[in-house]
């Protein structure tokens, strides 16, 4: 049975977007071309906008990613641009204090009204973090194990007088911090792959973002973390990633992706293959090289769905009713244009199906 889907947006905060294309367009990732996509997602009926953490690009004849711009802030000066939206930001774990962040997150959240909530990147992004010298030796081996005593410290920041805490990772002596989130705690999400990911998010977050290579491994994943949750006896949102090449037609679609996949920037692809699968298992060393030898290898972190109008959405209800998705977060090549074109041509579709909420009067 069709069930209401929250759709997002995942916002630009690198130029050129994901794609790593000379043929896909160009941009900076500025405050102000994000502040114009967020009100539009928002006028047209979107839920959520989403920011990643990134902190080096990869280089190749596109400079993909060589600019960026910071997750929280960006979320945090985007709250007063958009009443109604909520606000996910990034946070990685290995580079700041639980402390710290704890303060910073509430502040984050009442300047947005309540309407923050925080990805957790456990993901030990090695090419990042040592060019800081903020990489622990052996991050891989425990980074959730890291994570977790992190995420409880904040947590217990946020709903405790005083925290004293003896851990593996840190020491907190009558810890305070005031005031406290507007609802007594904010979402957590956090973006995986993996069963050890999948038993996290269950068992410490609210919402569980995820990509996959087909439909049925986006519905398997869904069901998967909903069955760990039930487990836990805790209730768990899902979201998935698609990077949506929407055409006026399904060939019309084909040809734009065609087009992009002809300007690939092979230089900067191999340094996102060298640096991804350095030091990986042989499984995720696999995977990695099997896409990198895909056409979809133009897009960063995920394959494209290509499609017209009524193929999109029957994507999407197969998504919400086959795999109990909760919600939908979108890339697209050029964002104002693919939400003005989404809205034109795929919202009144989800409207009829009872898939988003009915447009107001």
């Amino acid at each position: 049975m069709a069930h209401e889907v929250d759709l997002g947006v995942f916002m630009p905060v690198t130029n050129d977007g994901w794609i790593i294309s000379r043929n896909a367009p160009k941009f900076q990732p500025t405050f102000d071309l994000n502040r114009s996509i967020a009100r539009l997602a928002e006028q047209i009926g979107f839920d959520y906008v989403f920011a990643m953490g990134k902190w080096r690009g990869f280089g190749g004849g596109t400079d993909f990613w060589k600019y960026q711009i910071e997750s929280m802030t960006l979320m945090t000066g985007l709250a007063s641009a958009v009443p109604r939206l909520r606000l996910i930001s990034s946070v990685a774990p290995a580079l700041i204090h639980p402390a710290v962040f704890a303060k910073m997150a509430v502040t984050m959240d009442d300047v947005a009204d309540g309407r923050a909530g925080i990805n957790i990147v456990s993901a030990g992004n090695r090419g990042e973090y040592a060019q800081m010298g903020l990489y622990p030796a052996n991050f891989e081996d425990y980074r959730y194990e890291y994570t977790e005593e992190w995420l409880d410290i904040v947590k217990r920041l946020w709903s405790e007088d005083s925290v004293t805490h003896r851990g593996r990772f840190f020491e907190l002596d009558d810890c305070v911090a005031f005031p406290k989130p507007r609802g007594g705690t904010m979402p957590i999400v956090c973006a995986t792959s993996s069963e050890r990911g999948f038993r996290f998010v269950a068992e410490r977050c609210t919402d569980g973002f995820f990509g996959g290579t087909t439909l049925e491994a986006k519905k398997k994943t869904s069901r998967r973390i909903k069955d760990i949750a039930r487990e836990t006896g805790r209730p768990v949102r899902t979201h998935t990633l698609v990077m949506l090449i929407q055409g006026d037609s399904d060939a019309d679609a084909r040809k734009m992706f065609e087009h992009i996949e002809a300007g690939a920037d092979v230089e900067a692809i191999d340094n996102i293959y060298r640096l991804r699968s350095a030091g990986k298992a042989d499984n995720r060393e696999a995977s990695y090289r099997d896409r990198y030898e895909s056409k979809a290898r133009v897009f960063y972190g995920g394959v494209p769905f290509i499609g017209g109008p009524e193929t999109v959405a029957t994507m999407i209800e197969e998504l919400a009713v086959g795999g109990d998705l909760d919600g939908v977060m979108f890339v697209f090549p050029e964002f104002i244009e693919g939400l003005r074109r989404f809205d034109a041509q795929v919202m009144p579709i989800l409207r009829r199906q009872g898939l988003v909420r009915k447009a107001s009067a």
